[in-house]
């Protein structure tokens, strides 16, 4: 087995490992949440892209405007998103995160990331120190990495 081949492997039994365990603590949280997995995708693109029109949340959730309305009924309801006119085009709607919507995707985040806290505690300071530069590089080329099957409405950020 070429280097390559030993390098490409490790890496993708450490995305695996670290995959099934973000993913885990995600859905059991989430099940806890009473949300379906479209509200929790437009909380999501809300947190990361701040307010939003119905007609980008839908172009994102590859949905209708009128499934995207009744989506957010819910979660208006739950103080968790709020409609407002946009002041530039008062024919729309902008849809923006509340404070409890906020506090919402955080807690999903820290949630899923918690498992990160056990492993870091699980490290000597040695080997943190040898593993910090190989992660800020992976970092690194990660963020230059073209995404593949973006939605028009979709940036790198």
């Amino acid at each position: 087995m070429s280097d390559e081949d030993t390098f490409l492997n490790a890496l993708r039994e450490w995305m695996e490992a670290s995959m099934h365990r973000s993913f885990h603590a995600f859905i059991r949280h989430n099940r806890e949440s009473d949300l379906s997995l479209s509200q929790v995708n437009a909380l999501f693109r809300l947190f990361h892209h701040g307010a939003s029109s119905v007609n980008d949340l839908a172009n994102h959730l590859g949905i209708t405007t009128a499934a995207v309305s009744q989506l957010l009924d819910p979660l208006i309801v739950g103080d968790l998103v709020l409609r407002s006119e946009n002041p530039k085009d008062r024919r729309m709607k902008l849809i923006a995160l509340t404070e409890k919507g906020q506090a919402m995707v955080e807690k999903s985040m820290n949630t899923r990331h918690a498992w990160l806290s056990e492993l870091s505690r699980s490290l000597s300071d040695a080997e943190k120190e040898e593993l910090l530069p190989a992660i800020k590089l992976l970092n690194q080329q990660t963020r230059k990495l073209k995404v593949v099957g973006k939605r028009p409405c979709e940036t790198d950020s």
